[in-house]
């Protein structure tokens, strides 16, 4: 009960994307053979596939459980219980709403499909980003790629959803697979207008522990950092360090958690970032 009172916000942007990529894939896309990104594109891509070929009817909400499972099994173990718990929420939430909701094509226009079919699905992904968790699926894999190697999200998923197109393309038509890549990028742009994750802030931490810390973001998060030792506290007269950073809001969650399990009386100040001019790659 603790859990869904401090989360109910978080919980309802699961559920609100379970109702939103539902019918988007349920009404709009999956009728008309369209695809959206990522690990949903990919469980109906896998249906469309076996039917085309092997006769054999399956439903989205399975192909989509399935294929999410061992990636969250993959997040409890490296992106840490409250992340995986909420995006277990959003899955669930998805894999029920698709089941409940009849597959009825809402219109016959591939155009309309795409496009209203990428709208649906980015409002719900782009409030579970604002929130701090993933809807899944490729998220799960490229956060963790990009954490172990610095490669950015968006690459992780351009490859994965070029797969995706590459496949459709050949096994279902060229045609189809274009208006896929316009779904994806109303969606992708939907995500964007909800959760800006190219968004720079720069984050300020105050801290005695600025060494422990300063080790752990550099290893986790991939970027630059600034360290001053020698500051102190008006109140206290106390001498204290920090630690001065420009991150994506994407990257907030993972470094507000590690600044705070490291030292929970530290002190975060975040500002917007208005530009920026040398090298920082998005991730």
């Amino acid at each position: 009960m603790k859990f869904v009172k401090d989360y109910y916000k978080s919980i309802l942007a699961a559920i609100f994307y379970g109702v939103t990529s539902a019918l988007g894939i349920q009404l709009l896309l999956q009728p008309a053979k369209l695809y959206t990104s990522g690990v949903t594109g990919a469980a109906q891509l896998i249906v469309n596939l076996l039917n085309q070929f092997s006769d054999i009817s399956t439903p989205v909400y399975l192909w989509y459980a399935l294929l999410n499972l061992p990636l969250i099994v993959l997040a409890w173990f490296r992106l840490g219980k409250k992340f995986t718990i909420l995006s277990i929420i959003s899955v669930v939430s998805a894999s029920i709403f698709i089941l409940i909701i009849p597959l009825y094509p809402l219109t016959k226009d591939p155009v309309l499909s795409s496009v209203f079919g990428g709208i649906l699905s980015g409002a719900g992904i782009g409030l579970c980003f604002r929130y701090g968790f993933s809807t899944g699926g490729t998220d799960i894999i490229a956060l963790i790629i990009q954490r172990n190697t610095g490669r950015s999200v968006g690459q992780v998923s351009f490859a994965i959803n070029a797969v995706i197109i590459v496949i459709a393309g050949f096994a279902f038509g060229w045609e189809l697979a274009l208006y896929t890549i316009i779904s994806i990028y109303i969606t992708n742009t939907v995500v964007d207008k909800i959760y800006i994750q190219q968004q720079k802030i720069t984050v300020t931490v105050y801290s005695h522990k600025i060494d422990e810390i300063s080790k752990e973001l550099l290893k986790t998060l991939n970027r630059g950092l600034t360290l001053d030792y020698h500051l102190q506290g008006a109140y206290s007269g106390e001498e204290i360090g920090s630690i001065t950073m420009v991150l994506t809001k994407y990257q907030l969650f993972f470094a507000k958690k590690i600044i705070l399990n490291i030292d929970p009386m530290s002190f975060i100040n975040i500002q917007p970032t208005m530009s920026i001019a040398g090298k920082f790659s998005d991730s």
